[in-house]
């Protein structure tokens, strides 16, 4: 058994340290530089048998945790500077499944030009919970979920459906789309493609003061992943699309008829809409000749009713 001070001791050297980092890893917290005048924080969990399964490669659930988060910052167009870590390892967790998991998280780290500089261990009866606080900074605006307005056009940076098949572990986060978006000012507003394009589509039309959609059914990117779960068949691999979730692809509104700048990273199909927003609340979706009335598809964390505490 390895105590904990001296499992804290070695997470120091393991993921070391750089100029900005004031006070690191081993203190009651860290210390470190301000990279910008405004910072952007998020805090995400993964959480066994609900973001992986217990056989899931330990390497592929830290790169999952912090990436995660990383796809948030990137919806933000923010840069990540610094990453917090807290681990709640199952009691007789495997040393080199341990091992796994941290390599995973340094890796996604370093990827993302981000440091951990902190973070808590602690054991417990199970599950395996790994929670990543990651703090960034704007080099500009910040890109919000509540700009959209009536008439814009909606975009994606990527394919969608058929997380499942690997992509919900082994996902790269935009933040060079998000930090290339939040320098084009057609851009009204964007978030990250986590619970499924139609429920997180619904969120942004709330946010924007309760506005509607219509989807473009051919012009939905849909993933081959997605088309190989589905057989083939056509209208379920759209339906994948729109629901499955765990896509971590941005999701924007931009002002109709403007374009944005040449060059930069996004892909020419990203810059062909998927649909556009409406006046009037609803997600429908057009299929031809006929228009849909579609539900807000996709993932949903059942919480108690009851309020918060006051």
């Amino acid at each position: 058994m390895v105590d904990e001070r001296a499992f804290t001791a070695s997470l120091a050297r393991f993921f070391g340290s750089e100029r900005d980092v004031l006070v690191g890893i081993g203190d009651d917290a860290a210390v470190v530089r301000n990279r910008g005048r405004a910072q952007v924080l998020c805090c995400d969990p993964v959480v066994e048998h609900v973001h992986f399964t217990a056989d899931t490669a330990a390497v592929r659930i830290g790169r999952k945790a912090v990436n995660r988060n990383l796809a948030d910052l990137a919806a933000m167009g923010a840069e990540a500077d610094w990453l917090l870590v807290s681990l709640l390892l199952p009691r007789r967790f495997p040393a080199a499944r341990r091992t796994g998991l941290l390599r995973g998280i340094r890796a996604a780290a370093a990827a993302a030009g981000a440091r951990v500089v902190g973070g808590d261990v602690a054991t417990t009866a199970g599950p395996l919970v790994v929670t990543v606080t990651a703090v960034g900074h704007l080099r500009g605006r910040a890109l919000l979920r509540s700009g959209a307005r009536a008439g814009d056009t909606l975009h994606t940076s990527g394919a969608l459906g058929g997380s499942l098949a690997g992509h919900h572990l082994d996902f790269e986060p935009p933040l060079a789309i998000g930090r290339w978006l939040a320098t084009q000012r057609p851009v009204h507003a964007a978030m990250d493609v986590s619970d499924g394009l139609l429920l997180d589509l619904a969120t942004m039309l709330r946010h924007s003061g309760g506005l509607g959609a219509e989807l473009d059914a051919e012009a939905v990117p849909i993933t081959r992943a997605a088309v190989r779960r589905a057989r083939g068949n056509a209208e379920r691999a759209l339906w994948a699309a729109l629901g499955d979730g765990e896509d971590h692809v941005l999701l924007w509104s931009q002002a109709a008829g403007r374009q944005l700048a040449r060059g930069g990273p996004l892909a020419a199909s990203a810059r062909r809409p998927i649909g556009r927003v409406l006046a009037k609340p609803g997600l429908w979706l057009r299929q031809g000749a006929q228009r849909i009335r579609l539900p807000e598809l996709g993932y949903r964390h059942e919480l108690d009713r009851a309020a918060p505490a006051r």
